[in-house]
């Protein structure tokens, strides 16, 4: 017999998970908050990590355009090394066009400008190859990047677990 009074009664695994991670969450954000540091739920961000070198200023273009405050600065530097590697031409170019265009018009370079000022520079040139390119290649290094899914609350594939509609299809008990 199923006493309905006790604690945790009625509770699934799911609705345990979900609770279980919402108090991780504000356990970091409380210590976010009153440390300043950046909380991350990956082990291997715990490890320190060689950053492959890039050109100044691309480091943080990337984290511009894509701006997550919990990834730390090796997932943005994997995929735009990799895009330095395959077009370091367009790279080297469109941002040595961004640093000017930088400094004619703020008299710094484009990584020590406030964030408004830098964002206003990439909007004017998101038509360019070169902002094409860094987006992309970050969108798939990011977004694409299966240790990074639990960040974004993402389970990944379904198909091979028997689909959605088993496995929270309906949980909308964020609403």
């Amino acid at each position: 017999m199923h006493d309905s009074s006790a604690p945790g009664a009625g509770l699934s695994r799911r609705r345990f998970m979900s609770l279980s991670a919402q108090s991780l969450a504000l356990l970091g954000a409380t210590a976010v908050s009153s440390q300043l540091i950046p909380v991350t739920l990956l082990a291997d961000e715990a490890r320190p990590v060689a950053l492959p070198e890039l050109p100044a200023g691309l480091l943080q273009m990337g984290r511009d355009i894509f701006p997550h405050d919990r990834l730390a600065d090796q997932h943005y530097a994997k995929p735009l090394a990799a895009l330095l590697d395959k077009q370091g031409v367009l790279v080297r170019q469109g941002l040595q066009t961004l640093q000017a265009s930088a400094r004619e018009r703020h008299g710094k370079a484009f990584e020590a400008l406030a964030e408004n000022d830098r964002v206003a520079l990439l909007r004017a040139i998101e038509t360019e190859p070169f902002f094409r390119e860094v987006r992309s290649a970050l969108m798939f290094g990011i977004y694409d990047n299966k240790a990074l899914f639990p960040l974004f609350g993402y389970e990944g594939s379904s198909v091979e677990k028997g689909g959605y509609v088993n496995r929270g299809f309906n949980d909308i008990d964020w609403l």
